[in-house]
């Protein structure tokens, strides 16, 4: 008689029951990371478009001119009325930028200060832009 050796390595039940279990965890997972993902690239563009609006004074010392923040995109109205006073603030697709009144940059680096609207797919961030340098400061709404 022969005798019977212990057998190494799993059965396919186990190793379907492993595969169940991986694929139910991963199936809890992926919905949360594709909205972290989500929500790190908005605060990655959201400190972008900060450090675009921080920057605005030194563009206009640099370029030596005066110009207004009102509005970003600028609406058709806007963009007739002020064809040669082209803002220099770009922002990434999407975002749009409103003031509760405009926001003067003069040639010297200064500006007026004021309220900024930054909204994002529906979602909206209010900053606070302190003269005389407008260095942005984001508000809790």
């Amino acid at each position: 008689m022969k005798k019977r050796g212990r057998q190494f390595g799993y059965t396919l039940l186990e190793i379907v029951v492993v595969l169940l279990i991986f694929s139910l965890l991963a199936g809890l997972a992926m919905p949360r990371l594709t909205s972290m993902y989500d929500s790190v690239q908005t605060a990655y563009q959201r400190d972008d478009v900060l450090a675009r609006l921080g920057s605005l004074g030194y563009l206009a010392f640099q370029q030596g001119r005066d110009f207004e923040l009102v509005s970003y995109p600028l609406e058709e109205s806007t963009l007739e009325a002020s064809a040669t006073d082209k803002s220099p603030l770009e922002l990434p697709d999407g975002w749009q930028v409103r003031t509760e009144r405009p926001i003067r940059f003069f040639a010297n680096g200064v500006c007026s200060g004021g309220l900024v609207y930054l909204i994002y797919q529906g979602r909206e961030f209010q900053v606070q832009l302190h003269p005389p340098f407008c260095k942005p400061q984001e508000s809790k709404l």
